[in-house]
């Protein structure tokens, strides 16, 4: 109809003025995108028999969403406009939001919405939306110690009638962190767990934050035979270019709503995006809801792997040129495991299989003096060498070794080294146990670097996390070139020396 014309283009007007006529950050809010609020409205099938709940609504991504939805589906259910237009519902606290979110859904033609420019955790707003709706969605807003995000989804929970589904955009710390084990628990007593959908990275660009979807059914306890839906976008179908997100083919937003709806009649799912788990793993006492936890490792070409190994080494000679004095340190028959049992070529296990993985011993490395031994922390260049500092007895690793960052990020050490063991910068040091050459140590390296997409900020890559990392031994032996890790690095410190010198 020429009205649903005008209205999308009035909403896209309106949003192409918010979005750049505004400052969003002196509005105090971070927009779901428009793509993502239209999957989260597919996932749960919004349609015009629903009553929906946006109960921190924002500009309203969520309810034009809905409403687009309500429409396309209300001629054929046979569900009157004015109906649809009664049946959105939403809170948002800051005024200037508010207006905007009322003035959007005006624009799309209904001009009933009650928006409220009010808290949802006000008691009166609580009595007055429980029980009420069939559909909650929502993105609450990130990092509010006052409002945790698990507040939010409590609440919205509350407003769904028995059955009712709610999908939720949150940072993906919560599903993961021991401070909200206990909440992940009491849910699961109450509500039914569905499914996980981890976002891109940088779905909130510039705002740095790992999010994921979750979809529940209200007020049904989850029982051990459920299963859960779990996946993970790479790429939903835009990209970080020069400092913005932009459109980019290969979304893999509709393969996995695909899979979620075979998973919900029942179906087998086929895609590697996507695994299905019992409800009985996520039952256990402090269980995670990340996908990043129940996911296999999708395979990656040889060419590529071959990269991720090519890379452990250029960090180590980078870092010999990078670091006065630190080529000096390499150990000249790295590494030393003469004494060990032969590696288990062809082999797949956990992580403890090949390695004894210890923690780091050393506190801040703003605690000691300046050295000879390469200092290891958390920060991703330089082979994840801070600087040289001061031997301390029983800190230091005097034959070198594998270290992992908290982040997930594995270096070979060929060196004597210290590393962070306190605080949430802490680094893991992976100890063969078998006899393994300079390129077996690369090999297991690069597998764990390949598995990097499980660890973010608010999913760090402790000690249990760590050793859940499945790994496969080489087929066969590995055997080093002709020159040493040692000859390399003393070659190419000669190279830099003389052109230094010039």
């Amino acid at each position: 109809s020429i009205l649903q014309t005008d209205t999308d283009f009035l909403g896209l007007l309106y949003e192409a003025f918010i979005r750049y006529g505004y400052d969003n950050n002196s509005l105090g809010i971070v927009f779901t995108p428009r793509h993502i609020t239209k999957f989260c409205a597919e996932l749960i099938d919004v349609n015009a028999s629903d009553k929906v709940i946006d109960i921190a609504c924002g500009s309203g991504g969520f309810l034009v969403a809905s409403f687009d939805k309500m429409l396309s589906t209300h001629t054929e259910m046979g569900i009157p406009f004015n109906v649809i237009r009664e049946a959105l519902y939403g809170f948002d606290t800051n005024p200037t939001v508010w207006a905007l979110a009322a003035l959007n859904m005006f624009f799309r033609g209904d001009g009933k919405s009650h928006i409220e420019n009010a808290s949802c955790f006000e008691t009166n707003s609580v009595n007055s939306i429980k029980d009420r709706f069939t559909k909650a969605l929502l993105n609450p807003p990130f990092s509010q110690e006052e409002e945790p995000e698990r507040d939010f989804i409590d609440v919205a929970m509350k407003s769904l009638q028995t059955l009712g589904l709610m999908a939720v955009v949150v940072k993906s710390g919560i599903f993961a962190d021991d401070d909200n084990a206990l909440w992940r628990g009491t849910f699961l007593k109450e509500h039914t767990l569905l499914g996980m959908i981890s976002l891109p990275g940088d779905l909130f660009y510039p705002t740095a934050v790992d999010t994921t979807i979750m979809i529940a059914k209200a007020k049904r306890p989850q029982e051990v035979t459920d299963k859960v839906f779990m996946a993970k976008i790479w790429n939903d179908g835009y990209k970080k270019l020069k400092g913005k997100r932009v459109e980019t083919a290969g979304s893999q937003l509709d393969e996995v709503l695909q899979e979620f709806r075979k998973f919900q009649k029942g179906e087998a799912t086929s895609s590697k995006l996507v695994t299905v788990i019992s409800a009985e793993e996520v039952l256990k006492e402090g269980a995670e809801f990340c996908p990043e936890q129940y996911l296999p490792q999708p395979e990656f070409p040889e060419e590529e792997q071959e990269r991720y190994r090519e890379d452990i080494v250029k960090s180590i000679l980078r870092t010999t040129v990078s670091i006065d004095d630190i080529a000096d340190e390499v150990l000249t028959d790295f590494p030393q495991l003469s004494g060990l049992p032969e590696l288990p070529y062809g082999e797949s296990d956990v992580i403890e299989k090949f390695f004894y993985v210890k923690g780091g011993k050393s506190s801040g490395e703003g605690n000691y003096n300046d050295g000879s031994c390469p200092y290891v922390s958390s920060g991703d260049p330089l082979n994840s060498i801070i600087r040289l500092v001061g031997d301390v007895a029983g800190e230091v690793f005097e034959q070198g070794a594998i270290t992992v960052t908290c982040f997930g990020r594995a270096s070979v050490q060929p060196w004597r080294f210290m590393a962070r063991g306190n605080g949430g910068s802490a680094v893991r040091v992976l100890i063969p146990k078998y006899k393994m050459s300079f390129s077996e140590l690369v090999w297991f390296a690069a597998q764990i670097n390949m598995q990097r997409w499980r660890f973010f900020y608010g999913r760090m890559a402790i000690l249990k996390r760590l050793k859940r990392i499945k790994l496969v031994a080489p087929e066969k032996q590995l055997v080093d070139g002709d020159k040493s890790i040692a000859e390399k690095v003393a070659e190419l410190s000669q190279k830099v020396n003389d052109i230094l010198d010039e």
